[in-house]
């Protein structure tokens, strides 16, 4: 059974895809927004108006993370990080093939949440291999061992919705 497409996607994701990305994108603003009106009244509750946007006019830029062969994994950063406050952002990456995200790494206080939208490849958590398609989510905790990558025979790339939210006495 294959996905309906758009007539205008544009970067070919699939009408589920972007149902994920809008339906994961609201429970995570819908919880940071829900914390944030049962705090204290003096805390940052961010902006007071949201956005609109399309993923087709959002640019690809590089991320922080650089492939063993010098490559950045590349991204299309939806929402900038901490617009919202404790929200690292939301954006789509795309993981080309033989790239990956390694060595295993973990954060301290980040929560970090993917969605994977196209594509195959390869996520550790905690020293398990899964391998991962159109379909999967994942859910990494503070402290938890992960690490992504895309096998060089995979015969295209691989998307996934990212995002996150720190946790935390704040420092």
């Amino acid at each position: 059974m294959s996905s309906l497409r758009l007539p205008d996607s544009n970067n070919g994701l699939s009408v589920n895809a972007k149902l994920m990305i809008a339906f994961v994108g609201g429970i995570l603003f819908s919880s940071i927004f829900h914390i944030g009106f049962s705090s204290s009244k003096s805390e940052d509750l961010g902006p007071t108006k949201g956005i609109v946007t399309r993923l087709a006019d959002t640019p690809v830029r590089p991320t922080s993370h650089i492939d063993d062969l010098g490559r950045p994994i590349t991204k299309q950063q939806l929402l900038e990080p901490f617009v919202v406050p404790n929200f690292v952002g939301y954006s789509v990456a795309t993981f080309k093939p033989g790239q990956n995200m390694m060595p295993v790494h973990e954060h301290e206080s980040l929560h970090e949440f993917f969605y994977v939208l196209e594509g195959t490849g390869i996520i550790q958590v905690n020293g398990v291999d899964h391998k991962v398609s159109p379909g999967t989510f994942l859910h990494m905790a503070p402290h938890e061992p992960h690490g992504i990558w895309i096998p060089k025979d995979n015969k295209g790339d691989m998307k996934m919705a990212v995002c996150g939210v720190v946790v935390g006495e704040k420092k």
